[in-house]
């Protein structure tokens, strides 16, 4: 007996120093088969510097291994794809989506997304029961995006968007439909905390907290659509680390107000510091109400014009119209309306470098947010904003996978071992010009190649 313990332990020891310091992937023999990504530049999402010559092994749907060619073997018999030259990014992750009509309008939507490398969609307040059950149903096949909802979201009555969501009287009534929703299998709760301008109805701060407490009791995110740091502050007290759209803080680059100052929005910073709180800002939605006008060569895609026509051909025939497009840019007020969006701009990058978690999403399937294209176009504002390609990177990808349920804990958004194959490879590198993410040579959604070619046809 003393002596089979004595191997035993001898063997522990081997075993223990066939692993003791070795690079992932290093030393061990990946099982035969899988498809290999051979030689592109791999950029994972998380915000670690991006590997020149890489490869990534896909087997049933997920990610095996990835990293630098020296250190990552390719699996005898692999299917393997050169991609020299080209780089890999993860699917993108749209924490902002409002999808319109119903089953087949929203698949020619899903499709849109899918052809501009969106895999993931969170749509956030605009769904009846009919359309949480669809996109319940949707979100774990291969050909749509996987998708999370909030069902119908909560204002006041006569408030911002209660028209057809719910509009609770008392915070008893509150946490009724808060309930309800939660029983149709929605992942999130989202309400509308800004005002109407006449006459200026905003829903309560006792019903908001309701909400919050209910939705956590029930295993929902709490999400609010916000427009000013007094609201902000008083749901971040309530319990909710999730605020869309933005305020425009007192603090922020060019405001006069030195880094050091006691400043209220100092301290609000540091309170979503302190309870997790992240941001989505959503810039698209304000600049899209001249963006088109301003370049209308945009218009000449014809996967961009298939993607207006998925949910609002009205919005493309107006960009489309001269007279509109001078209307808009010839306006007295135009570039006071650029200030005050330079101004938003200002807001993320100065939530972005305090350090507070900032995700990406673009209001699609509002008028002048195309599905798919938008999410590229807002990674370049917030590039012009002036974090960096990687930043907004991040934010498109696993920072936006990170506020999925369960919270902190998705197996996708990144491209590591044992995380879900969605990918994107592209034809030109987003970390010289953040504009090349739209330069797509193939999408992969659950390690499944996605065939573009029908996915978009121009209206």
């Amino acid at each position: 007996m003393k002596r089979l313990h004595l191997l035993a332990a001898g063997l522990a020891l081997v075993l223990t120093g066939c692993g003791d310091g070795a690079a992932p992937g290093e030393g061990v023999v990946p099982e035969p088969g899988g498809l290999a990504l051979v030689g592109g530049q791999l950029i994972d999402g998380t915000g670690a510097p991006a590997v020149a010559d890489s490869v990534v092994v896909i087997r049933d749907g997920r990610i095996e291994s990835a990293g630098p060619r020296n250190t990552t073997p390719v699996p005898d018999g692999a299917e393997t794809i050169d991609l020299t030259g080209k780089s890999i990014m993860p699917g993108l992750v749209n924490l902002h989506v409002h999808y319109r009509e119903g089953p087949e309008e929203i698949q020619r939507q899903f499709q849109s997304q899918l052809y501009y490398g969106v895999t993931t969609a969170r749509s956030i307040g605009s769904d009846s029961p009919e359309r949480v059950a669809f996109l319940l149903e949707a979100a774990g096949r291969p050909d749509f995006p996987r998708t999370f909802t909030a069902g119908l979201g909560f204002s006041r009555p006569g408030g911002f968007n209660a028209v057809g969501r719910n509009a609770p009287e008392t915070e008893e009534e509150a946490r009724a439909l808060v309930r309800d929703q939660i029983a149709l299998g929605v992942h999130f709760i989202k309400m509308w905390v800004n005002a109407v301008p006449e006459p200026g109805l905003k829903i309560t701060p006792e019903i908001r907290t309701a909400i919050i407490d209910e939705a956590i009791q029930n295993g929902a995110i709490p999400v609010a659509h916000i427009d000013d740091e007094v609201d902000g502050r008083q749901l971040v007290q309530a319990g909710l680390k999730d605020l869309l759209h933005s305020t425009v803080l007192t603090f922020g680059p060019g405001a006069g107000v030195p880094v050091d100052d006691p400043d209220p929005s100092q301290e609000f910073i540091q309170m979503c510091l302190d309870n997790g709180v992240s941001f989505t800002p959503t810039l698209s939605i304000v600049q899209g109400n001249w963006h088109f006008a301003e370049h209308p060569e945009l218009l000449d895609d014809p996967a961009l014009r298939a993607a207006f026509g998925t949910y609002n051909p009205g919005a493309l025939a107006g960009w489309e119209n001269p007279e509109r497009r001078a209307g808009v840019v010839d306006a007295p007020n135009f570039e006071d309306r650029k200030v005050a969006f330079r101004q938003v701009q200002d807001f993320v990058k100065t939530m972005h470098d305090a350090g507070v978690k900032v995700a990406l999403g673009n209001d699609a399937g509002t008028p002048n947010v195309p599905f798919g294209w938008g999410m590229h176009h807002e990674m370049e504002l917030y590039v012009e904003a002036g974090l960096t390609p990687m930043d907004a990177i991040v934010a498109a990808t696993a920072t936006g996978a990170g506020q999925m349920p369960p919270v902190g804990e998705a197996d996708f958004g990144t491209l590591e071992a044992d995380k879900v194959a969605d990918l994107v490879v592209l034809n030109a590198d987003p970390l010289v010009d953040i504009q090349n993410t739209l330069a797509i040579d193939r999408v992969m959604r659950l390690g499944e190649w996605v065939d573009r070619s029908g996915l978009v046809a121009a209206p």
